[in-house]
């Protein structure tokens, strides 16, 4: 899902000036882009996902993001889904919801109930009006769930082959976050750890 190399030229320029220190940055580097991802793995299923989404399964984030780790030859980290989910994708950048199980999308009526990034409220489904509206105030028909009111029947949800997912969940921006804080902050520890074993 997310990947970073990292450009070592300014590291290297730093690293001319110290005895021993040359050969030393591609451990630096590795171990920070390391930490960096980790840390990053460690926001999104603490921070990121519940402060975004509605959790049913507490262990989904926790099984489905796996770490690639650099190497002291590749100077290259990624995050990413390993279970292959592509609503992932979409809550970070949006996209085209479609349904799977069902032929149709149930997408209720923006005047009536606002879509958040957890979801419509329990009370607001489909299922809920369904089973907590008399049947005689009760329509379900091709274009959607309607309910009478004051005479009215009035549009709940409308059913739809697909539609447009907005952009909920700040996977991108958290990331980019850590890995630079991680960065700014780390190579002082890192270089001088490394610095302790260097062979001169």
């Amino acid at each position: 899902m997310f990947s970073l190399e990292l450009d070592t030229s300014e590291y290297e320029a730093f690293a001319k000036n110290i005895a021993g220190a040359s050969e030393q940055m591609p451990f630096v580097l590795m171990n920070i882009l390391n930490e960096a991802v980790f840390k990053a793995r460690t926001t999104w299923i603490d921070f990121t996902w519940p402060r975004n989404v509605m959790i049913r399964n507490q262990a989904f984030m926790s099984a489905a993001l796996r770490v690639d780790k650099a190497t002291k030859t590749h100077l290259s980290a990624r995050l990413f889904d390993s279970l292959g989910r592509d609503f992932l994708q979409r809550l970070a950048v949006g996209g085209i919801d479609r349904p799977r199980q069902h032929r149709t999308l149930a997408i209720p009526l923006k005047s009536w109930v606002q879509r958040t990034a957890r979801g419509v409220p329990r009370s607001q489904s489909p299922s809920a009006i369904i089973s907590n509206t008399p049947d005689r105030a009760l329509r379900i028909t091709d274009k959607g769930l309607f309910v009478g009111l004051g005479g009215r029947l009035n549009l709940r949800y409308s059913w739809k082959d697909q539609a447009t997912q907005p952009k909920l969940v700040e996977f991108y921006e958290d990331f980019s976050y850590v890995v630079n804080e991680t960065l700014r902050t780390s190579f002082g520890e890192q270089f001088m750890r490394a610095m302790k074993t260097a062979r001169y």
